[in-house]
């Protein structure tokens, strides 16, 4: 069986997806990734085989946020114009891999508009995967301003729903019949590595806060600010960011680790992970039961306040993220056992759920 994954328009779906793309392949199928010029390189890191969809750079990316509408649902509406827009653009691309190398089935994301206008264009199934806890019908308004025009010429209402609905939210924390026609599937990291130390896997006798602001990082200073709140704590501070971002502040945070380490490994380390409202971040400290501290959210905002909700976090509005706020929520994260217990509890929903590998032979019978 050959299957494409076409996870979505940065790093965070790709690394995602790629549990179930490895588990297809291990059960001997043939998997391509497709991509954006700007994530081809990370699907290349982590040993899946790239294709470019769309000549869309980090360059293009940047400045498409460096625009964006501060207001999180005017930027949703931007945002889901902007990838119908890369899924039209895509299509001819997509079509002409095809035509050699025919997939059996297509794999996309939450915002996975490339994968089923193409698998309707083909006549073969396509599989929703969803990649993180946000809902991504706040996308869909300015997604259907895109969209119209080619569903209408080829005789479509709307995006084809999917055959497969796979969801990696633990139960705990779904919206109330959010669980109706989909298959859940236990989510495993996976990310790039880097040769190991020994701060990496181990800790000292501090309390352990890993701070981080994702993959895009308009704000060094930010970072610095919330390292400093929390390290007034006595806890140990590891700030994860790219070497590009990490070198601008590096000096101003001489007794932390700064730079960017693998999160599979660092986060069972921890006892808070304070963090943007990042999905993949959001997840890693799921699965390893790790409270989290949520700041600087956008569209996330629903997402995580159900894990607040839940008693597993804190997620501070933003008007009430001063060095102060950001000092007492850790504080109270790692005084009061509550919060490990429940996200312990939310590890232990995500254990459960099916293995990708089982899910491989729900994508067997329906490409059969």
């Amino acid at each position: 069986m050959r299957i494409l994954f076409i996870p979505g328009n940065s790093p965070s779906p790709i690394f995602s997806h790629a549990a179930l793309a490895y588990a297809a392949r291990g059960a001997g199928h043939e998997v391509v990734v497709g991509g954006i010029e700007w994530v081809v390189p990370d699907i290349a890191a982590i040993g899946l085989t790239p294709f470019t969809i769309a000549p869309v750079t980090g360059a293009d990316v940047a400045e498409f946020m460096g625009n964006a509408p501060a207001d999180p649902v005017q930027q949703a509406i931007a945002v889901g114009r902007i990838y119908a827009d890369i899924a039209l653009r895509s299509q001819p691309a997509l079509l002409d891999l095809a035509e050699q190398w025919r997939p059996d089935l297509v794999v996309g994301g939450s915002m996975f508009y490339s994968a089923p206008l193409l698998a309707h264009t083909l006549g073969i199934p396509s599989v929703r995967l969803e990649w993180d806890r946000t809902d991504s019908a706040i996308y869909a308004p300015g997604a259907r301003e895109v969209l119209a025009p080619e569903l209408r010429r080829r005789g479509l209402t709307a995006v084809p729903d999917p055959d497969l609905w796979i969801d990696i939210c633990p139960p705990g924390l779904r919206v109330p019949g959010q669980e109706a026609g989909r298959q859940p599937m236990r989510w495993l990291p996976v990310n790039p590595q880097r040769p190991l130390e020994p701060w990496m896997y181990t800790r000292d006798e501090r309390p352990r806060v890993y701070i981080t602001a994702g993959a895009r990082v308009p704000d060094p200073g930010a970072l610095v600010h919330m390292a400093r709140s929390v390290a007034e704590l006595g806890v140990e501070v590891v700030l994860g960011a790219a070497e590009h971002v990490a070198a601008q502040i590096r000096d101003d945070l001489p007794d932390a680790h700064v730079g960017w380490a693998p999160l599979d490994v660092v986060a069972p380390t921890c006892d808070v992970i304070l963090h943007h409202g990042g999905g993949v971040t959001d997840m890693a400290a799921l699965r390893a039961g790790v409270p989290q501290l949520i700041v600087e959210q956008d569209v996330s905002a629903d997402a995580m306040s159900r894990l607040a909700e839940y008693g597993a976090g804190i997620l501070l509005e933003p008007g009430s993220q001063r060095a102060e706020d950001i000092a007492a929520a850790c504080g109270r994260l790692l005084s009061e056992p509550a919060y490990r217990d429940h996200a312990r509890a939310l590890a232990e929903q995500m254990a459960a759920l099916p293995s990708p590998a089982e899910v491989v032979g729900l994508l067997e019978k329906l490409a059969r």
